[in-house]
């Protein structure tokens, strides 16, 4: 595991480093791109066989627990993978709130930071629901970054969500007291019942304030709103929603050149329900997109 620290907020964002096993890889985790930097000294991804892969997941969830097994799939695992904990998620420092706002905004910052920290530019970007709305909104505030921007089953709309409408609906005040505490119990009831405790534990690693501002700056009115960034964003991009997802509202997309690719056999929650089509649907995505 790596870290860069963000001396503007005074904290540490933490991440896994998978060097990849393509030919000529020193397996060492290098902390830039393969090959020799251009005339501006940064690695351009997008030079390369095989370019450098950044994943942020959604929600209450944690990068560092959701991504290994979709990163090192065979499908995947040549490629040389990120997997950033956002500020307040994973293993990354929670941060004063003060100085950190927890918005999308401030999260596509973070992922940023570790960019700018690595020296990468034009990476694959892979997102999923907030890490979605996350990755357009890096995209769309420092687009030099973003090679290839794959978002999955992201928030495009004011208003429009699922947990992030639950945890807003309440005011931070009564999410604080009551509402995390009790999210949490209902969330490890469910996963008892199935045998298993995964998003527990992650949920347990935001903290309660971070988890409902975040939400609240999903839903919030933005101008341009994320569908219009992601339409509006001028490197390849491609929108993966589930199989079994039946409320994806596809509006302005496809004709702005967004390609949609379905993951089989999957809902929302894709790097559990099919982790392995969902890594083969995210490598034919970029594959399609070059």
């Amino acid at each position: 595991m790596r870290s860069v620290y963000l001396s503007h907020v005074g904290c540490w964002v933490r991440y896994l480093d998978l060097p990849g096993d393509s030919p000529g890889r020193d397996g060492a985790g290098s902390s830039t791109a393969s090959g020799p930097p251009n005339a501006s000294g940064s690695r351009d991804a997008t030079d390369f066989p095989d370019p450098l892969f950044v994943y942020v997941a959604g929600l209450g969830a944690a990068t560092s627990a959701d991504f290994p097994h979709v990163a090192t799939h065979p499908a995947l695992r040549r490629h040389r993978s990120l997997l950033v904990d956002l500020v307040g998620t994973g293993w990354s420092d929670q941060a004063d709130s003060e100085r950190f706002g927890y918005t999308v905004e401030d999260h596509a910052d973070t992922v940023a930071a570790v960019l700018d920290a690595d020296g990468a530019r034009g990476a694959t970007v892979v997102g999923h629901s907030l890490g979605g709305s996350v990755v357009i909104a890096l995209a769309h505030r420092r687009p030099e970054l973003v090679g290839t921007l794959v978002a999955c089953e992201p928030n495009l709309d004011p208003g429009v969500g699922d947990l992030s409408a639950h945890v807003a609906a309440q005011t931070e005040e009564a999410f604080v007291r009551r509402g995390y505490d009790a999210l949490r119990a209902v969330v490890a009831r469910d996963e008892h019942a199935a045998g298993k405790s995964v998003f527990h534990a992650t949920t347990g690693r935001w903290t309660a304030v971070g988890m409902h501002r975040t939400s609240v700056s999903m839903l919030a009115d933005r101008d341009p709103t994320f569908r219009t960034q992601f339409a509006q964003a001028t490197m390849p991009r491609a929108l993966l929603v589930g199989e079994r997802t039946t409320d994806v509202d596809l509006t302005g997309l496809e004709p702005a050149g967004v390609a949609v690719h379905v993951v089989p056999s999957a809902g929302h929650v894709m790097t559990y329900d099919n982790p392995a089509g969902f890594a083969a649907t995210i490598a034919a995505a970029v594959e399609q997109a070059h």
